[in-house]
């Protein structure tokens, strides 16, 4: 089992995923909801979900800087953790981003 449990990502499209290994998918869509903020105008928003792998490894950070940390991947790789990818949309009709479900969520 990974050491990995929940993170937010930056520099993505998607900004939270939580391991598949610690936690069932409604426990991961209550994380969600706890852990991302929505700062925009509309009050209806979709909480998309879809499939990613968290990997520990060197990297460029979104400000071109080495680092090693979490990192979340949408393909499989060695020592790869399985988790749910989570990021907040106004629209549920996304076209280019494939096999994500969508909740409706309602904050003022």
């Amino acid at each position: 089992m990974s050491k990995f449990d929940f993170d937010i990502f930056y520099g993505g499209y998607d900004n939270l995923a939580v391991s598949k290994e610690k936690y069932s998918k409604e426990q991961a869509i209550e994380i969600a909801k706890r852990e991302l903020e929505y700062s925009g105008k509309q009050n209806q928003v979709y909480l998309a979900i879809g499939n990613g792998y968290a990997r520990h490894r060197a990297g460029r950070n979104e400000d071109g800087e080495c680092c090693v940390g979490w990192w979340l991947e949408y393909k499989e790789h060695k020592r790869s953790c399985p988790c749910w990818a989570f990021h907040v949309t106004p629209n549920d009709k996304e076209h280019f981003f494939k096999y994500y479900e969508y909740i409706p969520l309602n904050w003022n």
